[in-house]
């Protein structure tokens, strides 16, 4: 997988935290996705799970480089991702990190392992268009009908390595 097939499934992922769909991602836009999530899976908001993820996605606002405007447009954002592949690889493991949590968490009362349709739904609740989740969950199948909960770190890692799931935020 070349470079540019890397730097659009970035620029994919961070178009979702667009919560107004203007191609700026805010600071406020990624921490926003922390309280969408407990809000829409009932996560006790006091409960040690969904402080677990608000820091996930508060600590990844506090890494992106959003200037002195606490925004950043996607595509400069994606453009500075592709010319510096170290910074690329940390913040892929930032989101990938974030997600997992989030995706462990708002899962947790399921049990150890969840089904794939069940992570779909979290992944919209990211952002991901509504009518992708059948193709977002179609590509968590290819792990088996069960997910381990503790395993959920291997597709968002594997999305920004660019070694697999392409289809895990959505069609393109």
């Amino acid at each position: 997988m070349g470079d540019g097939d890397l730097v659009g499934r970035f620029a994919r992922r961070l178009r979702l935290f667009d919560s107004n769909a203007d191609g700026v991602v805010r600071r406020r836009d990624v921490v926003a996705v922390a309280e969408r999530l407990v809000r829409v899976f009932r996560v006790e908001p006091t409960s040690i799970g969904a402080e677990r993820v608000r820091t996930a996605y508060e600590v990844l606002a506090l890494l992106a480089e959003f200037g002195d405007r606490n925004e950043a447009e996607v595509p400069r954002l994606a453009a500075a991702l592709a010319a510096d592949p170290c910074r690329r690889a940390e913040v892929g493991r930032l989101i990938a990190d974030a997600d997992a949590v989030a995706v462990r968490e708002c899962l947790a009362p399921i049990g150890a392992s969840v089904k794939a349709e069940h992570v779909a739904e979290v992944i919209v609740v990211l952002g991901a268009h509504p009518g992708h989740q059948a193709a977002i969950q179609q590509t968590l199948e290819r792990d088996g009908a069960l997910i381990p909960r503790a395993a959920l770190i291997r597709p968002f890692a594997a999305y920004f390595a660019g070694s697999g799931y392409p289809g895990l935020y959505g069609r393109p």
